[in-house]
């Protein structure tokens, strides 16, 4: 356990070195007004706090930097909102107010603001179907050799696939087979189609459609697969080199190596709901140790959601990124309900 007044000198230090990027001595803290103790008292807290695991003392200095405890404390209890950032809150508006552009040009317009306003990367997955439920499967008789199959989620998402009818079988045996896939999978989510193909597959009364089922799965396979397609873009990555925890070699490649898109997507497929920050060894890669990842999601229905993310040092302003992620993803799902 920590006091009062050494959480106020936690706050100090790690507002401190978020701003500089330098280790904080406690001649660096007598200057706070909100600080009015003597240096003697100051260095007994900060040595209590780096003996607890909140600071950490560099090698070639005599002040302290944050550890990553002490990042995570000051996240879930001391840091404050930056009040200035509601500046940036009007930019935001105007680029989702551009009736010049589609929906998803504005989103990558306020993910560029936001890489340029905080100077991190920044991305942004677009809305998943993942959630939502098969509502309908239809055929349509085209010919006698073709037919138009029909696939209807519940967020009205539809895809749509031409199927050539073998010449040993009947439109009223495809209608049979779809209608067994049809029941089989009504109100399931896209996440679980694989599992209920597979098993509906097993079934003895569609093993009799053999050929025919073959070419219906690999069908379905693929059309559930786009359903699960989302559109991606990030920004800034170059800029995550200026920090200057990220200007050697070694930090760089490590950052290559995983932010990538199929990564990023990974990592924010995987995000949950609400704002969340995951701090450097919150990460499951290990390349991503020395990085903090703030996420967002924004709304369009109960079962369509997309992410917002911010990704920089551990040393991340999260009292800058914090609100303007929020605002923005408040603001992105305000421009899909007037769709």
């Amino acid at each position: 356990m920590i006091t009062d007044r050494q959480k106020l000198i936690l706050k100090a230090i790690v507002d401190e070195y978020i701003k500089t990027n330098e280790p904080v001595g406690s001649k660096n803290l007598t200057s706070k007004p909100y600080l009015n103790f003597s240096s003697a008292t100051l260095r007994y807290d900060m040595q209590h706090l780096e003996e607890t695991g909140y600071l950490e003392k560099t090698h070639t200095s005599s002040g302290r930097i944050p550890s990553e405890v002490g990042y995570k404390f000051y996240v879930e209890n001391l840091f404050t909102r930056d009040s200035e950032v509601a500046n940036a809150f009007p930019i935001i508006d105007n680029l989702l107010a551009n009736k010049s552009k589609e929906v998803f040009e504005k989103i990558k317009d306020v993910v560029n603001f936001i890489s340029d306003y905080t100077g991190y990367m920044a991305a942004v997955l677009g809305a998943s179907a993942n959630y939502q439920t098969v509502k309908k499967m239809e055929i349509v008789p085209l010919d006698k050799n073709h037919c138009l199959l029909l696939i209807v989620t519940s967020g009205g998402k539809v895809q749509s696939q031409i199927i050539e009818i073998p010449s040993e079988y009947k439109t009223d045996d495809l209608l049979k087979l779809i209608d067994m896939f049809d029941i089989a999978m009504y109100d399931k989510s896209i996440l679980e189609i694989n599992d209920v193909l597979t098993k509906e597959a097993l079934k003895p009364r569609i093993r009799q459609m053999v050929d025919f089922r073959d070419d219906i799965l690999n069908f379905l396979i693929k059309a559930f697969s786009r359903f699960e397609e989302s559109e991606f873009y990030q920004s800034g990555l170059t800029k995550i080199f200026n920090q200057p925890e990220f200007m050697t070699h070694e930090s760089m490649e490590c950052i290559i190596k995983m932010i990538d898109e199929e990564s990023v997507r990974k990592l924010l497929r995987n995000s949950s709901g609400g704002l969340t920050v995951h701090i450097g060894s919150d990460n499951a890669d290990k390349n991503l140790k020395n990085c903090s990842i703030v996420t967002m999601p924004y709304t369009i229905d109960t079962n369509e959601y997309g992410f917002l993310c911010v990704i920089g040092p551990v040393r991340m302003n999260y009292s800058k990124v914090f609100p303007l992620i929020e605002y923005a993803a408040s603001g992105i799902g305000k421009l899909y309900k007037k769709e």
